[in-house]
């Protein structure tokens, strides 16, 4: 049972990650057609420019914790691979430890920010002529920060370390 939760819990993670990736290419798209219909005087949907600009937001929270999972984001390793084996354990778990903490800080106040924008009927200032709820940027923010430190905790107390040991690039090699 635990083994099924675990593949469903990845796959959850694989599939915000494919959102992200496809969310980019709309992104694309939105500003081909943004940019294009305004330099030839055309009119255009005017949600166009926050869709691509509230995805910038969306694509790094919903790719983010499959990052952290497949220890695809960038870090380098400098200082690990210059400790012995059990001093990089220690040292790994730590910085693993206080990304999680860190990752879960925000998305406790990131969540109580969304909370206040969704039942204070509070909308985006900047776009205030759309009448977009100010919420819609928000809620990725705490579910992206909430589940990288989830999966930060799993390199502090899993089997497996953040860091490899080895010189350069995560991932090189």
């Amino acid at each position: 049972m635990l083994k099924k939760l675990g593949r469903l819990y990845e796959g959850l993670l694989w599939l915000m990650m494919a959102a992200a990736s496809l969310y980019i290419a709309l992104m694309m798209l939105g500003i081909v057609y943004y940019t294009g219909f305004r330099a030839l005087g055309w009119r255009y949907n005017p949600y166009t420019f926050p869709l691509i600009e509230y995805g910038f937001i969306y694509v790094l929270m919903l790719g983010s914790p499959w990052l952290v999972r497949t220890r695809g984001h960038i870090h380098i390793e400098l200082l690990t691979a210059a400790v012995p084996a059990r001093a990089r354990n220690v040292l790994s778990r730590s910085v693993a430890g206080l990304s999680a903490l860190t990752c879960l800080v925000l998305a406790w106040y990131t969540g109580v920010l969304t909370f206040e924008d969704f039942t204070g009927n509070r909308y985006d200032e900047l776009r205030a002529q759309l009448d977009l709820k100010r919420w819609i940027v928000m809620v990725s923010m705490p579910i992206g920060f909430g589940l990288m430190g989830i999966e930060f905790l799993r390199y502090v107390f899993g089997r497996q370390i953040l860091h490899t040991g080895k010189a350069g690039l995560a991932g090189e090699g």
